[in-house]
């Protein structure tokens, strides 16, 4: 008898709780669609242009449709103007080319936008634990401080060698590829990821002679899961508020998994990381100090004590020191920004040389006119080249790459030109429309290579291939000194020419960077 009214009750109370948790999930649903959709008056409150958008996916299919981000930015400031907005899922970016704009948010008001918009796997903190890339605020100004000695010219000079071995390599391979028609960006991303193996990381992975070892499979794999559809990217954009959250769930289940589940399989950057702890450690148990960007790091980890530097905004005060997740996360920032980025770069470039064959002979004339032999071509002899100078900066100016990436996230409130600036937005520069501006880099016409238009002094905004302000991209020596020796000695032993399908004409694809989808040449061995 007890038994069965107990039994009733708790079917009762199962019930009970059913309904309070179906109602709870029911309102709490409503409530954040509710706000998804208030969220779509943000810009209309500010009167500002934006395109259609759908509700929960705002503009980002439109964004995605054809892999060419750059190219709708640029179409959408042809019909909305210079100044404009679109919605990023729920999320409010605010896109210019305004000159003036961009001054504010870039350089005069940096304080102001010391954030950029948060990308996946990150933490939307103000812990020291970040990379360079996605810190804000005071962190960046402790990562900037202890990073920025590593990319000196002395630093840079001690890792040429390397930077040679690699190139020499690839120009061996290169040779045996004679006079047959070839994928040259394939060469190039197998001679980036080299380098940075070597340069950053004091591995001699050989990727290029071994481009199915482990190292090059695992690195690769990286960018492949960070372009592809996966669960944080679609949290990300689509449900940033609760990043986070999944984020610590998923930290929490490797701790408690990790023996039974390799996570790995999953997540490639969890082997990297992984990889980066045994290598730091076995670094910090050696004698000799190796002259790599992982030895910059470790030194700057343990060489500033307990000096405290102070938040401007929140006026905490943080130590001045690397963590050990920070070395690590800062290393991968290394090979997040520097394979695709430096390995389009040259491939924009061989296709220019066999588009244009007037510039590929005047730059062999140049080059040969100032190296007698290949081993004076050098870290610092590719230096003082000033043509060479002004190719690469046509080269990035007609083909920019990491154009997602050039923007500031407001972290204090402010006014731009009579705009409110709320805390959170994030501000996008469409550098398309600046790269080809008449206006900005005439007379000659923008859609000419040109590379003497680089001769005029014109306004640095106008220039975004490396970003701008106190915010640029600090790898950009070390990428420019690789592709001027890459470039110098591949000029100097192989003429480049185009294949018999060749029409002058790039199908681009744009997921994260801006790149061909293929250039195929020809190589001549010079005399």
């Amino acid at each position: 008898m007890n038994s069965g009214i107990l039994s009733i009750i708790s079917l009762k109370d199962w019930r009970f709780w059913l309904k309070l948790t179906a109602t709870g999930i029911f309102g709490f649903t409503a409530l954040y669609l509710g706000k998804i959709w208030h969220s779509y008056r943000f810009f209309k409150n500010l009167g500002i242009k934006t395109p259609p958008w759908q509700f929960f996916y705002g503009n980002y299919l439109q964004l995605t449709k054809n892999k060419n981000y750059s190219e709708v930015l640029k179409e959408w400031t042809r019909v909305y103007g210079r100044t404009y907005g679109y919605y990023q899922g729920h999320y409010p970016i605010l896109v210019t080319s305004d000159l003036e704009f961009i001054q504010e948010v870039f350089v005069k008001q940096s304080t102001n936008f010391a954030g950029r918009k948060r990308i996946f796997g990150t933490r939307d903190d103000n812990s020291p634990d970040h990379m360079l890339f996605t810190s804000s605020r005071s962190t960046w100004k402790i990562m900037r401080t202890l990073i920025n000695p590593t990319f000196s010219s002395a630093k840079l000079r001690d890792l040429g060698p390397l930077l040679i071995k690699c190139t020499d390599r690839l120009n061996k391979i290169l040779d045996n590829e004679q006079e047959k028609e070839l994928e040259i960006g394939e060469f190039f991303k197998r001679f980036t990821m080299d380098s940075i193996w070597n340069c950053a990381f004091g591995v001699d992975t050989d990727i290029q002679n071994e481009p199915e070892n482990e190292y090059n499979i695992r690195s690769e794999a990286i960018f492949c899961f960070i372009g592809n559809p996966n669960p944080m990217n679609f949290i990300t954009i689509y449900i940033p508020e609760f990043q986070n959250f999944f984020l610590n769930c998923f930290f929490v289940s490797e701790w408690l998994f990790s023996k039974f589940i390799d996570f790995s399989r999953f997540n490639p950057l969890i082997w990297f990381m992984n990889h980066l702890f045994h290598l730091v450690e076995l670094r910090k148990s050696e004698k000799i100090k190796k002259k790599d960007y992982l030895q910059i790091l470790i030194d700057a980890a343990s060489e500033n004590g307990n000096e405290k530097v102070i938040d401007d905004y929140t006026k905490t005060r943080f130590e001045k020191k690397l963590s050990l997740t920070g070395i690590k996360l800062n290393l991968t920032g290394f090979l997040l920004a520097g394979y695709e980025t430096t390995s389009t770069a040259l491939t924009y470039a061989s296709f220019v040389l066999i588009k244009y064959p007037d510039e590929q002979a005047k730059l062999y004339d140049i080059i040969k006119s100032k190296f007698e032999t290949e081993n004076e071509i050098n870290s610092d002899s590719v230096q003082d080249i000033d043509y060479l100078d002004m190719f690469i900066k046509e080269v990035l100016r007609m083909y920019p790459i990491a154009n997602p990436a050039v923007d500031r996230r407001c972290t204090r409130p402010t006014q731009v030109k009579g705009l409110k600036i709320p805390e959170g937005l994030v501000v996008s520069v469409d550098v398309l429309n600046l790269h080809f501006d008449a206006d900005l880099w005439g007379p000659v016409d923008p859609n000419e290579f040109y590379p003497l238009r680089h001769e005029v002094k014109r306004n640095p905004l106008a220039y975004m291939a490396f970003g701008n302000g106190p915010r640029y991209c600090l790898g950009m020596k070390f990428a420019l000194i690789e592709i001027k020796i890459a470039l110098c000695k591949l000029l100097f032993n192989f003429e480049l020419l185009p294949t018999k399908d060749f029409n002058g004409q790039l199908e681009l694809i744009e997921i994260i960077v801006r790149r061909p989808k293929s250039v195929n040449v020809i190589l001549k061995k010079r005399c």
